[in-house]
């Protein structure tokens, strides 16, 4: 029998449209939403959605709306399967998601844990202009020792691996511009500004692990029902107390993605599946030959999952 790993994203809302199509749809999709709504009081849906004018209150809510949707994808997905994964993971953001579905973390306290982590992170770096690139076509050897070279009193981190050729940076926005200057003019290779508030996975963050702490403390933690692979060392979570340790240090160590797929491919993996409304983990796995990856970006592609699934 093939086995499943689940992924979960944590940036990269590239459709918002299937989005919209999957609210109109499927009904489990708009009671996730609902139920989100009337814990956070606001109706996310909507003020994301609907107004006209609402690029603004979009930036500062896309963590919730990742968060959500990927949560009501795996309700449906589940809804209309037996699905019985190997192993589950998150990426960044995306950790919170597999936690819920995996029944370890309530979705209601995974909500209001969500939005501590997003004040904490905006309160870390303010008054401070930062800027996030995501490096296409470099080693992370390579990467870092610029980032050393370039950081002085503004400092660039490498704050994200996710694969041979693709490394996220991050830190004050002088340093960070400097650097992708150099990789974009000079080594000749794709970079990509990524649209986020934070410099999360990086040193910037660690002096206000304390205070997240004492939030994160207050969060019932269960065991869950399958294995989930922790972000920043790559090993697999067993106890409560590992996945309250993997959480804190996630918001300033850097994310070790390549080795986290890596390792669950070790484990004998057949099928990945990234529960979301992207498929930038789906295209990273792409230099995997062996295995093979689906994403449930539109509805075309969540119908042939399903059919998938329910034949194994």
């Amino acid at each position: 029998m093939k086995k499943i790993s689940l992924i979960f994203p944590g940036y990269g809302l590239s459709n918002i449209d299937c989005l919209k199509l999957f609210f109109k749809k499927y009904t489990i999709i708009r009671k996730t939403f609902e139920e989100a709504s009337d814990i956070l009081h606001e109706n996310i849906y909507n003020n994301c959605l609907k107004n006209k004018n609402n690029s603004l209150y979009l930036r500062k809510k896309i963590h919730l709306l990742i968060f959500i949707s990927s949560v009501a994808i795996y309700k449906l997905l589940n809804q209309h399967t037996h699905m019985k994964p190997s192993i589950l993971a998150g990426h960044s953001l995306g950790q919170y998601s597999a936690l819920v579905c995996n029944n370890n973390i309530l979705f209601q306290e995974a909500l209001k844990i969500i939005q501590i982590r997003h004040k904490i992170m905006l309160l870390a770096i303010k008054d401070t202009r930062i800027l996030t690139l995501v490096i296409i076509g470099l080693n992370y050897t390579l990467i870092k020792e610029i980032c050393s070279l370039i950081s002085n009193k503004k400092k660039v981190f490498v704050s994200i691996i996710n694969s041979n050729t693709q490394v996220v940076i991050t830190g004050h926005y002088s340093a960070v511009y400097t650097a992708g200057q150099i990789f974009k003019k000079q080594l000749y290779v794709k970079v990509i500004q990524l649209p986020i508030p934070i410099a999360s996975h990086c040193i910037l963050m660690k002096n206000y692990t304390k205070k997240f702490s004492s939030s994160l403390k207050k969060i019932k933690i269960f065991k869950g029902k399958y294995p989930i692979i922790d972000t920043y060392h790559a090993t697999i979570l067993t106890s409560e107390e590992d996945i309250y340790v993997s959480l804190l240090k996630q918001i300033y160590k850097i994310v070790h993605w390549k080795q986290c797929i890596a390792k669950i491919i070790s484990m004998n993996i057949d099928i990945f599946i990234e529960i979301g409304l992207g498929q930038v983990l789906t295209n990273l796995n792409k230099e995997y030959r062996k295995v093979s990856s689906y994403s449930t970006n539109n509805n075309q592609k969540l119908l042939s999952i399903i059919n998938i699934l329910k034949k194994l």
